[in-house]
């Protein structure tokens, strides 16, 4: 099914919920794809031969609502503009999904966003965000230069960065 819908709102530029057979001509053209592609389509999607393939017609012919198929090109749109790290932060290292690295520096930055700020404040409050948002049993570290450190931690919970002239580190362990 997921070729399918990207192939419809690739096609689709305008975001009108409707494909032209030009629109579909000049992908097909664009893209290398071989010509019969457009016939197939039309006799697939274009049942009352209006020469015009809408989004509903299109999901009805494959059994999904139209409301998933949104849905499907929200996040393909999401993940494609997705979320990125302010230029300022240096990865030290990290096993933490990407989005919720993000969340980290979001909420960091919020924290110290007026400085000078309180150090042991910040990372208090630091893991009680982490805690409510990611479960508890969060340790957090945030330090000025050179620092050394060994620890065990759930898989895919540690996160290293810098921002400014600080270096925060965050990780998880077992319950």
């Amino acid at each position: 099914m997921e070729p399918f819908l990207e192939a419809f709102f690739s096609i689709d530029t305008d975001h009108s919920e409707r494909i032209t057979i030009r629109e579909l001509q000049d992908y097909v053209k664009r893209n290398n794809i071989d010509q019969s592609m457009v016939k197939r389509w039309q006799v697939l999607f274009d049942a009352n031969d209006s020469g015009v393939i809408t989004l509903d017609e299109f999901c009805k012919t494959l059994g999904i609502r139209p409301s998933e198929a949104r849905a499907y090109n929200a996040n393909m749109v999401r993940a494609s503009h997705g979320p990125s790290l302010p230029r300022e932060v240096d990865v030290i290292t990290a096993t933490l999904p990407f989005d919720q690295q993000v969340d980290i520096v979001n909420e960091v930055m919020r924290l110290t966003r007026n400085e000078p700020f309180d150090e042991n404040l910040v990372s208090k409050q630091l893991k009680q965000f982490l805690d409510r948002q990611y479960g508890r049993m969060w340790h957090v570290v945030i330090t000025k230069g050179s620092s050394w450190c060994s620890f065990s931690y759930e898989p895919k919970t540690s996160f290293f960065f810098q921002l400014r002239k600080y270096t925060y580190l965050a990780w998880k362990t077992p319950s």
